[in-house]
């Protein structure tokens, strides 16, 4: 195997599993084990690199290589991977085959973060680049971002960032964002046997749903973006109540709201209220979860240039593209820090029962993420 597969191997073989808003508890959760392995390879290579803490037990890998201007680019990857529930193969033991890597989070983003590590380490060989280079091994990004946030509360100003997602080996400079909403009707719990000595909490929310499914018809309508398309509205989740022979005091659901260039999360969830105008009661709430800006970086900006210039070096497509799904490059946008996303790997394959990640692309990543890194 090349050098980027050995690390990827080495990577996929440490469990680290997000463990979505909880402690680090089960012998798969927690990124502890990355971060230690990240670090320590890096340091062990003579790179500068130290730990921060983003959450109790949970720290991000920052490591640095000094160049001749400031202030740095950044290379970004996630170290958490999503559940490993229902997967048909052993998620912690990567089997190559037919030029794939099968395991957990071989596409989504270790693949990623072991071609930025190995780039950085060929750098870091030779004379300093154009640029500090910043590499940023983050931790909760399947979950709320919260590595990725730690990190630009400290960060300082950054001349662009390159984000490590599975995209193909595409130049992605544009992608949707995301608004997390819960809403909660309340209620008075009685017995079923005289419903009239209560408020059902779930009939509320039903006429609440039916307006936000009216609502999310409409986004239909709406000019679609060029590169990402239009907006979308989903309500995921539902609970409420307690048993059948109770009136249920408590009904909750989760809204996805996917957004567009141009729209912000506020905006977003002003219109979510406004849709629910007139059907929730004083003690209802509307409330977010996660609100994500959405990604465009203009197509003659230094870094789209800098990383297509690196794509034509491997005989890549440089064309800028869009995707729907959102990435840690939203909090970067939220900054006005200009981005690229870019990485090896199919999203198809990403969270997938039998993750894989083609061994050639990680290959080729590690050339591109160099070159750029070059200058």
């Amino acid at each position: 195997m090349s050098e980027v597969a050995d690390l990827l191997a080495a990577m996929v073989r440490l469990p680290s599993v997000n463990p979505s808003g909880s402690a680090p508890e089960g012998p798969h959760e927690g990124e502890e084990r990355m971060t230690r392995f990240v670090h320590d390879r890096l340091r062990g290579r003579g790179i500068d690199c130290r730990r921060q803490s983003a959450q109790p037990g949970r720290e991000n890998v920052i490591a640095r290589v000094q160049g001749r201007e400031e202030p740095p680019i950044v290379f970004e990857s996630h170290m958490d991977t999503v559940s490993v529930d229902g997967m048909t193969i052993l998620p912690f033991e990567p089997r190559i085959e037919n030029g794939r890597m099968s395991g957990r989070g071989s596409c989504d983003t270790k693949s990623s973060l072991a071609a930025m590590m190995i780039a950085l380490e060929r750098v870091a060989q030779g004379d300093p680049p154009p640029r500090t280079i910043e590499l940023v091994a983050v931790v909760d990004e399947e979950y709320l971002h919260g590595g990725v946030d730690r990190y630009l509360q400290d960060s300082g100003p950054i001349a662009c960032a390159v984000i490590g997602e599975p995209t193909e080996l595409r130049v992605v400079i544009a992608h949707k964002g995301a608004l997390r909403t819960r809403v909660t009707t309340r209620g008075v719990s009685a017995h079923s046997s005289n419903p009239d000595n209560g408020v059902n909490a779930i009939y509320r929310m039903a006429r609440a749903v039916q307006a936000l499914e009216g609502f999310a018809e409409s986004l239909r309508d709406r000019e679609p973006h060029a590169l990402v398309g239009r907006p979308t509205l989903s309500v995921g989740t539902i609970s409420g109540g307690v048993a059948v022979n109770v009136v249920p005091d408590l009904c909750q659901i989760m809204i996805d709201r996917r957004l567009i260039p141009g729209e912000t999360p506020d905006g977003a969830l002003a219109e979510i209220e406004d849709a629910l105008d007139g059907i929730l009661g004083p003690d209802d709430e509307v409330m977010p979860t996660l609100k994500d800006w959405a990604v465009e970086t203009h197509r003659e900006a230094g870094v789209v240039e800098l990383v297509q210039q690196a794509v034509r070096g491997i005989g890549g497509d440089d064309e800028p593209v869009g995707v729907p799904y959102c990435t840690d490059g939203c909090d970067f946008a939220e900054r006005d820090v200009p981005l690229v996303v870019f990485g090896p790997g199919d999203i198809a394959q990403a969270h997938t029962a039998d993750e894989w990640v083609e061994i050639a692309q990680v290959e080729a990543a590690v050339d591109v993420y160099e070159a750029i890194m070059r200058g």
